[in-house]
């Protein structure tokens, strides 16, 4: 069986650079022989739960999101850093998705979670307005932080590399032309990994 990406897109709209992101990471990861799921957070009917009280039980989305990842040896996340960090609906999607014992246990004898997802890596592309160098140096990187550590590494995906691709408001079409060329290339490199086993 061909290794399986899943790519989660953060961003409400398919015609943001975002979404040219993720479309240059599924067209040469398949190109590169790797079955892709693209899951897009924005066309999602499901309670993000702003009151802390979610349903009981998961909505078909967010199962079938369970399932794709559950499936998948690398993830791939897409989204712009607003205010920081992902918008709140993608994290949201994550409170949701990664809670219940999928993503991570904890155990009544640690204080460590037990991390249910190992075995997998993750890349994640995040555009920004903040030059990046700024937002690392300055801001500290806080959303970065917050997705390798508190999602991604609790559950024991690693390892986890992160782009920023910024600052985009400014960017030239060369300059995005560039970028979306290097997001390619990755894709590419990590579908002959996985492949490679």
């Amino acid at each position: 069986m061909p290794p399986k990406i899943v790519i989660i897109l953060g961003h409400p709209d398919r015609k943001s650079f975002g979404g040219a992101l993720a479309n240059a990471y599924a067209d040469s990861a398949r190109q590169a022989g790797c079955v892709v799921n693209e899951l897009h957070i924005a066309s999602m009917q499901f309670d993000a739960a702003p009151s802390g009280r979610p349903p009981a039980e998961l909505e078909a989305d967010l199962a079938a999101s369970r399932t794709a990842i559950a499936e998948a040896k690398h993830i791939v996340l897409v989204y712009p850093t607003w205010m920081g960090a992902m918008p709140a609906r993608m994290k949201g999607f994550f409170e949701r998705v990664f809670a219940d014992n999928f993503a991570f246990r904890f155990r009544p004898d640690s204080l460590v979670p037990e991390q249910l997802l190992k075995g997998r890596s993750a890349d994640v592309l995040a555009t920004m307005d903040t030059p990046p160098l700024l937002y690392r140096l300055v801001l500290g990187a806080p959303g970065h932080k917050m997705v390798r550590s508190s999602i991604l590494g609790v559950s024991g995906i690693k390892p986890v590399k992160i782009f920023s691709f910024g600052p985009l408001r400014s960017s030239p079409d060369a300059k995005r032309a560039h970028w979306l060329e290097r997001t390619a290339r990755r894709a590419t490199t990590v579908a002959h990994r996985l492949q490679a086993g």
